[in-house]
């Protein structure tokens, strides 16, 4: 045996009892996680479900810090008083308020106002004909589900699942005010604690290119972000107030969608070319509808060539290929706050992508 151990090559020797090592720890390892998969799965769980209300906070506070900054600004010139910070927060949460209870009592009023011109007695037909189809139609509703392989059980799981994710969605929303709160108040303790934790752990050099990063994402976040809800305002009331002139048919509840829809690329004047149509086709306003689908194509000509650049400046340098890319790729992966921030993601990819091909060329 020590003829063989000294005739052994140590160096090899000393490699292959490190990679020993290394996949003996590593079955250990998969086998402590596939032992305790229950355990890892529900701290998966409390990590997302902390997780996501804290994200949502710094969304609505990055979005919001501008205005509340504007407030404080206005009460606070001096920066004597510590009272200005929580009233511009609150100010600042009341005109979101005010602007969704605007959104909501142009939608009701329209509604009843469609309601109202609905005849009595085609009402009472129409209760008639309810009644007397009602046992025909629950038929025909378990007939389908039939085909389709369902239940009236599971159709009824499915309506409990969707009640389940609508509450999952008010909570996170809910408790994702109260962190955008906390951001806001104490935006700047938090971002120099966690600056300096950083610095400690990764040393001043990484320091620096974190610091550097976070000033580009600012930068195409919130040129692309705050300029997008900007020119989506303009585009509902340049919207609302030429379809009033026209005479579209519901032009301001249209305009509030197309400005809606705007907030994503392309969307707003698909959203606004099937609501003119939905709107006047039926009626047989094709006056209106004529007027209406040119009228919107001139405010996206406008929109597209002269305020959408002139809100986004030159901080969104993206060919429109890798706007849509990035569009059908955020769409599949997060839904519409997927799509909504795309664009930025995908122009702060390009920016370094192009930093490093400057990289190589001046290495070359």
């Amino acid at each position: 045996m020590k003829k063989l151990w000294e005739s052994l090559d140590k160096k090899y020797v000393k490699i292959c009892g490190y990679a020993s090592a290394t996949v003996i720890l590593t079955i250990v390892i998969l086998g402590l996680l596939y032992f305790s998969g229950g355990f890892w799965g529900r701290l998966w769980t409390i990590f997302t479900a902390v997780l996501k209300p804290v994200v949502i906070g710094g969304i609505i506070s990055y979005l919001l810090t501008p205005i509340v900054d504007k407030f404080e600004g206005l009460f606070n010139k001096r920066k004597e008083h510590k009272w200005a910070r929580y009233l511009a927060i609150l100010l600042s949460f009341l005109l979101i308020v005010a602007c969704l209870a605007a959104i909501i009592v142009i939608i009701v009023l329209t509604i009843y106002k469609n309601v109202s011109a609905i005849n009595i007695e085609t009402v009472l037909g129409l209760g008639d004909l309810i009644e007397q189809d009602t046992q025909e139609l629950f038929k025909s509703i378990e007939s389908m589900l039939t085909s389709k392989g369902l239940s009236i059980n599971q159709f009824s799981d499915v309506l409990i699942n969707i009640a389940i994710s609508i509450k999952d969605i008010v909570t996170g929303l809910f408790f994702g005010i109260i962190f955008s709160i906390y951001f806001m108040l104490d935006g700047r303790r938090i971002k120099d604690y966690w600056k300096r934790a950083f610095a400690i752990i990764t040393g001043k050099k990484n320091e620096e290119r974190a610091e550097q990063f976070w000033h580009d994402a600012d930068k195409i976040f919130s040129g692309y972000l705050r300029g997008q809800f900007i020119d989506a305002s303009i585009v509902c009331i340049l919207t609302g107030i030429v379809f009033t002139i026209v005479g579209v048919p519901e032009a301001l509840l249209i305009a509030l969608l197309v400005g809606i829809g705007n907030l994503i690329p392309y969307v707003g004047p698909i959203v606004g070319y099937c609501a003119v149509i939905i709107v006047c086709l039926p009626t047989g306003s094709y006056r209106e509808l004529i007027s209406g689908l040119v009228s919107l194509f001139v405010i996206m000509v406008i929109d597209g060539n002269i305020i959408n650049p002139r809100l986004l400046s030159s901080n969104i340098k993206i060919h429109p290929l890798l706007v849509v890319a990035a569009l059908i790729g955020g769409g599949a992966l997060g839904g519409f706050v997927g799509m909504l921030v795309a664009v930025p993601v995908a122009a702060l990819i390009k920016l370094y992508f192009d930093r490093f091909l400057d990289k190589k060329e001046l290495e070359e």
